[in-house]
């Protein structure tokens, strides 16, 4: 399987930067919501809200990180 060139690289990853960096903030802010709202009825969703969000950054920083070593490799 060969890997066709972007006609656009600069917009290769736009959104898929944009999701990662919401996720980010996301797990940035749910702290901060603990914190407002009530956090006995919030701690229970702690882990599954971390785990999604963590998996959206890893499989963005994966992806980036396979998809540059691929370009490397054939350029």
């Amino acid at each position: 399987m060969s890997i066709e060139p972007h006609p656009k690289p600069a917009d290769r990853w736009k959104h898929r930067r944009r999701m990662a960096y919401a996720a980010l903030v996301g797990m940035l802010a749910f702290p901060l919501l603990a914190l407002v709202a009530d956090g006995n009825a919030l701690g229970p969703l702690a882990w599954p809200v971390y785990l999604s969000l963590g998996a959206i950054v890893a499989v963005y920083t994966g992806a980036a990180t396979y998809d540059d070593i691929k370009i490397g490799v054939s350029q």
